[in-house]
């Protein structure tokens, strides 16, 4: 029986993070039949989440855990996921590189997998992602943009294979029709226009990690004035998409711990909506989500993995990015001008560029994504049987 230790983001509060996690054990339960999977992650509230790994708890109170299974482990899997940068809190790299240092100095062979890399603007950030590449056997990455961050941090060879989440078991179209019927959705052939946007105003870059500070009331749960415009402006977008499409607003919140809340965003902006032709679901599982994802006619995104959910289904997808992740998606799919960075779309007031991406991508019919996200999942895949012979070989 081959032993698996994941080393994973948080699985227990972000629909993004679980996802990569439950794809990550599905692909790996394909590929070493009989292999016990240990997933670090929140104990009480993982272990129901993903019924294929033992999960042992985070921090100090798996330390122990962490050490045994590390010492016995045939692979030591690091990611995927945006890990590695620090626009979140300057302690997020030294925090990584140092449990990535602590797997391969128990022996474990550890794979980057799928990393979501940079931005590292830090001199430390980057002292600790070469620490960490160093550690690794195999170095690879989501996106080109993590690329050429990445591979300015290591010798070693560093390959671009796709976030987990692509490759996610969506649930069936049954339990997405029910779901959304259950929320007044209509079914009348009216364009569903998927909305999954996040506060993004909070301060960046110091050592305190958001969550933490938040825990303190070191951050404000409000977003200031940037967050009033951004939800004045999305509202006027919104309205105008109902008006000119008779189109219905599904907003699909996928974080919506209270240091993040973007359920809480998403109310507010239906608050400044003339329309009432909107919808707020709260989905917490990612196969059902990824689903209704693709009864959606295009979905706007403002989180990383809702876009990767939508276009793994072959529905359109427009981006407001607040990090350079999703220039590196974006460019993965063949869809760089389909992308706003949140702070022009605020400061320069381009509520009429984003209409107009939108009004395009309700008119596509995905562009060629389909046959893209295969090709993806395709490479996912062979990334991971590169993987199983290596372990197997030895």
């Amino acid at each position: 029986m081959r032993k698996i230790l994941i080393l994973a983001g948080d699985v227990t509060g972000n629909i993004g993070d679980m996802a990569i996690a439950e794809s990550t054990i599905a692909e790996l339960n394909a590929q070493f039949r009989g292999a016990h999977i240990t997933l670090v992650a929140d104990r009480d509230k993982a272990a129901k989440n993903f019924p294929g790994a033992h999960v042992i708890p985070k921090g100090v109170l798996g330390l122990g855990a962490l050490i045994k299974t590390a010492l016995s482990c045939d692979l030591a899997i690091c990611g995927g996921g945006g890990l590695f940068q620090d626009d979140d809190s300057r302690i997020k790299m030294p925090y990584w590189g140092l449990r990535v240092a602590l797997a391969r100095l128990l022996g474990a062979r550890v794979v980057g997998y799928c990393l979501g890399v940079g931005p590292l603007t830090h001199g430390l950030s980057r002292f600790f992602g070469r620490l960490a590449f160093a550690c690794m056997s195999v170095v690879s990455v989501r996106d080109p943009i993590a690329y050429e961050v990445a591979k300015g941090l290591t010798s070693r060879p560093v390959s671009i294979i796709p976030d987990p989440a692509i490759a996610l078991a969506p649930a069936s179209t049954e339990e997405a029709d029910k779901l959304l019927q259950d929320h007044g959705v209509p079914s009348d052939g009216s364009p569903l226009i998927g909305v999954a946007v996040r506060k993004w105003f909070h301060r960046r870059g110091s050592y305190i990690p958001h969550q933490v500070a938040f825990r303190l009331g070191l951050r404000r749960t409000e977003g200031g004035g940037s967050f009033d415009r951004m939800t004045t402006q999305l509202a006027d977008v919104l309205d105008q998409l109902v008006r000119r499409h008779h189109a219905h607003i599904v907003f699909m919140p996928t974080y919506n711990v209270t240091h993040e809340g973007d359920d809480q965003v998403c109310e507010e902006i239906i608050k400044k909506m003339h329309s009432q032709r909107t919808s707020l679901i709260r989905i917490s599982e990612p196969s059902l989500y990824k689903s209704v994802a693709g009864r959606l006619k295009v979905l706007l995104g403002g989180r990383m993995h809702p876009t990767i959910f939508a276009a793994g289904m072959g529905t359109p997808v427009v981006g407001l990015s607040y990090n350079p992740k999703f220039r590196g998606f974006f460019q993965l799919i063949g869809c760089p001008d389909k992308l706003i960075s949140i702070e022009d779309f605020v400061e320069k007031k381009m509520t009429g560029k984003l209409l107009e991406l939108i009004e395009d991508s309700l008119g596509a019919s995905g562009d060629g994504l389909p046959a893209t996200a295969s090709r993806l999942v395709e490479r996912y895949r062979d990334f991971n049987t590169t993987i199983a012979r290596m372990v197997l070989q030895t």
